[in-house]
């Protein structure tokens, strides 16, 4: 791999990450795009889980893992994958011919590329390849190259998909405050509901009661023909009225919510001029 395809490879690395795909169709061009500058026939990109120290497998190439040694545990897991990460070098194995290249004979040439920025262990790619010799020793700072383009995009990745769990997680919260906050409002709109009805009774039934009593005392006068008796109950009904009146205008001009307590815990609201 010369000198122009690595920048060629990069290139088209950072367009890739420009596109803002999800995962799986980011790391399908990536494959697409590795095959074309480092065939294989097989390959696996493993990332690594700091907190579990192990391996995870989260893309492949092909219906199997691309591995090798998987029936010999090590310090991350099953296969050389584990070791590689370890050492932290790539591991070349021009050819498999005359060993067990894995099930099947996946593959008779096989390299094993750690990810890493710096000291941090970003995961591991391995690729198989069916032609003996393909992958060369020769080139293991090739492969490095391509191990540090492919770490930038996995942390790249890495860093997206958790940007967009806190962003998912902002969002619910945001959602649930608003939630809470409408049954706040209402809740508020229904004391409000409450206070309302609560001075209408207060302040226009009991004049509403007087005046219905006055109404029966004129009808009993009216009868008994004592025009006294009938002029007191149309001036208490007339003072009772423009009372009611009074109350309605205030009720309407209402500019503030100060209540006064009523009975126990019921409040109703306040209608002086203070």
């Amino acid at each position: 791999m010369g000198k122009k395809v690595k920048t060629q490879f990069l290139d088209e690395i950072v367009t890739i990450l420009q596109k803002g795909m999800e995962s799986k169709d980011t790391f399908d061009a990536v494959f697409k795009l590795l095959k074309q500058t480092i065939d294989f026939t097989s390959a696996t990109l493993f990332i690594y889980i700091d907190y579990k120290d192990e391996l995870r497998v989260i893309h492949q190439h092909g219906e199997n893992i691309a591995d090798l040694a998987t029936e010999i545990p090590f310090d991350r897991g099953m296969g050389i994958s584990s070791w590689v990460s370890k050492q932290m070098e790539p591991v070349i194995l021009e050819s498999l011919v005359k060993s067990r290249p894995g099930k099947e004979r996946r593959f008779n040439s096989f390299v094993s590329i750690p990810l890493r920025i710096g000291e941090k262990l970003i995961g591991v790619m391995n690729m198989g390849h069916e032609e003996p010799g393909f992958y060369k020793i020769i080139e293991k700072d090739d492969y490095k190259t391509v191990g540090t383009q492919l770490s930038m995009i996995v942390e790249k990745m890495q860093l997206r998909n958790q940007l967009e769990k806190k962003n998912k997680l902002l969002t619910e919260t945001l959602d649930e405050l608003k939630a809470t906050q409408n049954i706040l409002i209402e809740k508020e709109r229904l004391a409000a509901i409450g206070e309302i009805v609560v001075t209408i009774n207060h302040e226009i039934n009991n004049p509403l009661t007087s005046i219905i009593g006055l109404a029966e005392i004129l009808e009993i006068a009216f009868q008994t023909g004592n025009s006294r008796k009938v002029s007191d109950g149309l001036k208490g009904i007339l003072k009772q009225a423009k009372r009611i009146q009074k109350v309605t205008e205030q009720l309407n001009n209402i500019s503030s919510s100060k209540v006064n307590n009523y009975v126990g815990d019921t409040k109703m609201i306040s209608l002086s001029d203070d």
